[in-house]
């Protein structure tokens, strides 16, 4: 799981929905043989005051120029390519239109196999995600501050493909006919949506819980039953935080690593379901379907107007609703994924996380993150502020805040306004100094403490050595008879000296001993600097700037790591093997992997996934005996690291075809 887990819910008022009533009928004829995605038919809605004089309507670039026709107004028509590469076609309207006038577009364009971030085909599978590719028309429509993001809409997306071959869509009813030599699934989008769709070779398992769970698995080694029970406990439990949430049913699907290693994409979530890599379907992750699950509420249910505080309703109140799964069926794990990372779970979301990027200045304020660092810093420092300020209300109060904010603004919209004003409702005070420390200014704490006892009384003095914070901690006082007490205090001035009864000779004191507070710890400190290198690389790939990320990369490592204690030269060679994969030069990326293994310091959580990215690439060259060596040692590595990884299940599909290519 370590690699970027894409979760891109784009946050649109539903009621611009209703406004616009935007409908599709649409036909998509897939054959991957050829690596052909044919898209046809039209789009309707009606026009409100955004777009009175223009209308934008977004297209992946294909195979040739699409078609685009428009009837219902009269307009001239531009074009220009948006950040993700997409084709923005603009129709400019001779005449000025009163609100809720019919549109009606035509189109057709041979999408082709071009990848864009989201879309993947090639002749075994397609992935077409909405939320990061405008497979489809996407018509855009415009929030209050000026911001555009792609309008949700219903109508009839029918998908033929050849028999051998399934395609799968979540939230919709589907009716399949299948002739001769295709089979033809009309699915039906009651409920407003943006459209994902995902082709292969699936079977599909139902489990029948308060709702009816569907797994569409592409291997046997996909146990649907187990998945979607536990998904099922999963979403059960959030629904008693976040409120019931109306969904027609909800699907897992499954897709290729090798999709997830071109793509990036480490889970997506979508409207009644989730999207998820085979290895994530073989040992199921609390962290990582916890946030995923956590988006049906997030993203979907709840939408944000406006970009002020987008992500931290998002993408933060996901990760906020993964910790809470995880305290809830592994407790034993919540205060390690909050401070250094879950198990299995992309290791830098955690307070750890944001510390390296703090240490190599990558910081913004919450209430304002860019789109770079919505999950970055969200899925890092975000979800801790969130879990803080659940301990500040009190979780009973915090989740009945946030069961309010999923019955009122499910329809309108969220402000990132509305959502502080029902939190201060919900504590019945004012939390703008909350607010203001966490939300609306860089850093967290960091702190010193000394202590002295004096027969019963403990003598505490904190000193805050940055910024001022108000800070409620807990206090670990640990005796020499090997008892212990935890006690809590308020810290609120730059010095402050505190005063706590004990019952016997006091050995250690330790201020917030379970990080339930973000802040500057001894032991991450240090680790968090020495990692800013590997950091400022690893955003760079992430933000798809490959060749900015190799030279710099390449750069540190020739001016040399002295007292690499860390793995920082490792850790580099392995972000530069990432890279190479991507770029779909395999050769490169072992021979980058292998000189990580040479290397004197080396991360425990990177050995076991360095030996299984090994095999991978050996197994598509059809390299038995590298295939096989790196399997082993992925094996032993992550045995050495209490299973972190998952490796088994990682690396059973592997050998299983490695077995059937030996035998054949």
């Amino acid at each position: 799981m370590h690699r970027l887990v894409a979760l891109l819910c784009l946050l649109l008022p539903l009621s611009l929905v209703a406004q616009h009533k935007l409908d599709y009928q649409l036909q998509v004829r897939a054959d991957l043989s050829q690596k052909s995605f044919n898209v046809q038919g039209h789009l309707t809605f009606l026009t409100d005051a955004a777009c009175a004089d223009s209308v934008d309507i977004v297209i992946s670039r294909g195979v040739g120029a699409a078609t685009l026709r428009l009837e219902g107004a009269q307009a001239k028509m531009d074009t220009s390519v948006n950040h993700a590469g997409d084709i923005v076609y603009r129709w400019h309207f001779v005449k000025t239109l009163p609100a809720a006038t019919p549109l009606r577009f035509t189109y057709a364009y041979e999408r082709g196999s071009a990848p864009t971030f989201q879309f993947y085909l090639d002749t075994a599978y397609c992935m077409a995600g909405g939320y990061g590719s405008a497979w489809y028309p996407q018509v855009i429509a415009q929030a209050p501050d000026g911001t555009g993001d792609y309008l949700r809409g219903t109508g009839v997306i029918t998908v033929t493909t050849p028999l051998n071959i399934m395609p799968v869509m979540a939230a919709c009813t589907v009716v399949t006919t299948t002739a001769t030599r295709n089979h033809t699934y009309e699915f039906r989008y009651a409920q407003p949506d943006i459209f994902s769709l995902y082709i292969g070779n699936y079977s599909r398992q139902e489990y029948k819980g308060n709702r009816a769970f569907n797994t569409y698995s592409l291997s046997k080694a996909v146990d649907g039953n187990d998945i979607s029970r536990k998904a099922a406990a999963v979403l059960d439990y959030l629904a008693t935080q976040f409120g019931p949430l109306t969904i027609p049913n909800f699907s897992i699907i499954e897709y290729p690593e090798y999709v997830a290693e071109q793509t990036g994409i480490g889970g997506a979530s979508i409207l009644g379901g989730v999207a998820m890599p085979s290895g994530a379907l073989r040992q199921f992750n609390y962290a990582l379907f916890g946030h995923e699950i956590g988006h049906q509420w997030w993203g979907n249910k709840v939408m944000v107007k406006g970009s002020k505080g987008k992500s931290m309703v998002s993408e933060c109140m996901a990760q906020y609703g993964s910790l809470q799964v995880v305290s809830h069926f592994d407790g034993a794990h919540a205060m390690e994924y909050r401070k250094t990372g879950y198990p299995g779970y992309i290791k830098d979301q955690c307070g750890l996380g944001y510390l390296k990027n703090a240490a190599a200045g990558n910081d913004e304020p919450m209430a304002t993150l860019s789109d770079k660092n919505g999950h970055i810093l969200g899925d890092s420092k975000g979800f801790m502020t969130l879990e803080l300020l659940s301990n500040t209300i009190g979780k009973p109060a915090f989740n009945k805040a946030l069961q309010t904010i999923g019955e009122k603004y499910s329809k309108d919209g969220v402000t990132w306004e509305n959502f502080l004003d029902e939190m201060e409702k919900a504590h019945g005070g004012s939390l703008q100094v909350f607010y203001q420390q966490w939300f609306n200014r860089t850093g967290a704490p960091s702190w010193e403490s000394s202590w002295t006892q004096q027969q019963r009384k403990l003598q505490l003095k904190v000193t805050q050595k940055d910024s001022l914070y108000q800070l409620p901690l807990e206090v670990l006082i640990t005796y020499t008879n090997g008892t212990t007490s935890l006690q809590k205090i308020a810290v609120k001035d730059r010095s402050q000296q505190i005063q706590l009864p004990v019952t016997g000779t006091v050995k250690t004191v330790q201020l917030d001993p379970y990080f339930k507070v973000l802040h500057w710890d001894e032991e991450l400190t240090p680790l968090a600097y020495s990692q800013a290198k590997v950091v400022k690389v690893l955003n760079l790939r992430m933000q798809r700037k490959n060749d900015e990320a190799v030279k710099l990369a390449e750069s540190y490592i020739r001016e040399g790591l002295p007292e690499d204690n860390s793995g920082v030269e490792f850790s580099l060679l392995y972000q530069l093997g990432r890279i190479a994969a991507v770029q779909q030069r395999p050769e490169a990326a072992i021979a980058y992997y292998q000189r990580s293994l040479q290397c004197v310091s080396r991360p425990a959580d990177l050995l076991a996934m360095t030996y299984y990215r090994i095999a991978q690439l050996a197994a598509g060259r059809h390299d038995v005996a590298l295939v096989e060596w790196a399997c082993a040692n992925a094996l032993k590595a992550d045995a050495a690291n209490n299973n972190s990884d998952g490796i088994e299940a990682k690396v059973a599909p592997l050998l299983e075809t490695l077995g059937k290519r030996t035998s054949s």
